[in-house]
């Protein structure tokens, strides 16, 4: 707030003035700025700064989703209408004021495979309404736009790789040079995701260009796997340039093609790989290791880390239409030998009962709680971290993936409610409460408040979200010690 007690919503970024709305909330008023641009790129090139605008820009609406686009899911999908533009790389801010607090900032990186989402799904006014950290979400590029190994593929090396976590940066940078107009502190940073937003806070934690901007992390369910080994990178980029079908393809042309084309393509390679898609992060040896084991091996800065995933993840992908693999028991067994050899296998699946819900915690554990436990762990060797399990379940779908944000974040309406069992009251709003407090503490303080013990490798503290939380020390015991192996580097969902 300013001295005469009033909101200041025009505030002057590197690139021109921008002027916001303000909410009213419990707490106060939040001052909220939307679809502010942090970088604009041509197709399949480097992100760079906005082009400067003259006058003040209203930023008072989200800007629009990158194009997207999987088998049976529209291509317009929540909250996006018709309004996907590949002129997408924009941001969010919620804050108290515009004032010199400096208070910490959490940016938020949506997830959806790589695939779809945006960050207009995700409104954080409510923790920013404390006043205690500053929040920003953003978008980024998705699906071919944002992780097709084109220059493999055209033998061009100029073409770079990974495009999407390249914006990712870019919005972190545009954080360092303009958050403190804003009332942020640019030296108190966390990057926080879930699913894909998730793999991407993992990724960004072995990014040397990125890990000077942030200062902590929040992990959501996935780490590291939701990737493709550079070879595997190459041929679905390689099956996408034979199915969009020109006779001499160049950077150039696939430039001019409308995107609604690229898209096309996009699915017919899902389809015919079962889903596996031509638009994730891949192991490139230049923004990223070379491969999942350097992965494994890179150092991770020493920074705090909150980590943990839903009990019952994979029960949300039973009820996904076919555009996300389901996974059966044999093919998951045979995924399991083919990585790992018999003897760990036998070990691995005698812990999941040959009974659909023996399979999907298989799935769960293989996709995201063992690559999310494993990275926590391998962090907890040289820095603070905190591991938690959401256990809290709506009656059909138990803990199933994503529901964790239903209390996170304000999310409203029907579909909301159904999903998590009940309008957000009683137990439910006693649960979301807790948790926004935690996230909040932890983007403030460095660690997610005092009755969270600190994960040690010999007790194993886990937090368990539930309708009374609890900590309980090494859960499910048995299967992780009977998961001594690596992670695989064989992504299907995020």
């Amino acid at each position: 707030m300013s001295q005469a007690g009033q909101a200041t919503l025009t505030v002057a970024t590197e690139a021109g003035l921008v002027e916001g709305t303000i909410s009213i909330h419990a707490e106060g008023p939040v001052c909220i700025w939307r679809g502010i641009p942090y970088a604009e790129a041509v197709r399949f090139q480097h992100p760079h700064p906005p082009t400067p605008w003259q006058g003040i820009r209203a930023a008072t609406s989200y800007g629009p989703p990158c194009p997207q686009r999987i088998p049976g899911i529209p291509l317009a999908i929540g909250a996006h209408g018709d309004h996907s533009d590949e002129a997408c790389l924009v941001l969010n801010v919620f804050s108290r004021a515009a004032d010199a607090a400096r208070r910490p900032v959490m940016v938020w990186i949506h997830g959806g495979a790589f695939l779809l989402g945006s960050a207009d799904m995700y409104d954080a006014a409510h923790l920013a309404a404390s006043g205690e950290i500053v929040a920003v979400t953003i978008n980024y590029r998705l699906g071919v736009l944002g992780f097709l190994d084109l220059g493999s593929a055209l033998d061009d090396p100029g073409i770079p790789s990974n495009l999407g976590l390249r914006d990712q940066i870019a919005a972190l940078r545009w954080v360092r040079d303009n958050i403190a107009a804003f009332g942020g502190d640019p030296d108190r940073v966390t990057i926080a995701g879930e699913s894909a937003g998730s793999v991407s806070v993992s990724l960004l934690m072995l990014c040397l260009q990125a890990t000077p901007l942030f200062h902590g992390a929040i992990m959501q369910s996935g780490a590291l796997t939701i990737a493709h080994e550079a070879g595997r990178a190459r041929m679905l980029a390689c099956r996408f340039i034979e199915l969009l079908g020109e006779p001499e393809p160049t950077l150039e042309l696939l430039q001019g093609l409308p995107v609604r084309r690229l898209l096309e393509v996009q699915q017919a390679v899902q389809q015919e790989m079962s889903a596996d898609a031509p638009g994730l992060p891949w192991y490139d040896g230049d923004l990223l290791p070379a491969t999942l084991a350097d992965a494994h091996s890179a150092p991770t800065p020493t920074i705090p880390l909150l980590a943990g995933n839903n009990r019952d993840e994979y029960r949300s992908f039973e009820i996904l239409p076919g555009g996300i693999r389901q996974r059966q028991r044999n093919r998951l067994e045979t995924l399991l030998r083919r990585g790992f050899g018999d003897h760990a296998t036998d070990g691995i699946m005698a812990q999941y009962p040959s009974t659909r819900a023996g399979s999907l915690q298989l799935a769960t554990d293989l996709y995201f709680a063992m690559p999310t436990l494993h990275f926590a762990e391998r962090h907890a060797a040289h820095a603070p971290t905190w591991l938690y399990r959401f256990d809290i379940t709506n009656p059909l779908l138990g803990a199933a993936h994503g529901f964790d944000l239903l209390y996170l974040f304000d999310m409203h309406g029907l579909l909301p409610s159904a999903l998590r069992g009940g309008p957000l009251r009683g137990v439910r709003a006693a649960l979301a409460s807790r948790m926004r407090r935690h996230w909040i503490e932890f983007v403030r303080d460095g660690r997610p408040g005092l009755a969270w013990p600190q994960f040690e490798p010999v007790r194993r503290q886990t937090l368990l979200f539930n309708r009374v939380d609890g900590v309980a020390d090494d859960p499910e015991m048995s299967r992780r010690m009977a998961w001594s192996e690596p992670d695989l580097a064989e992504p299907t969902v995020g």
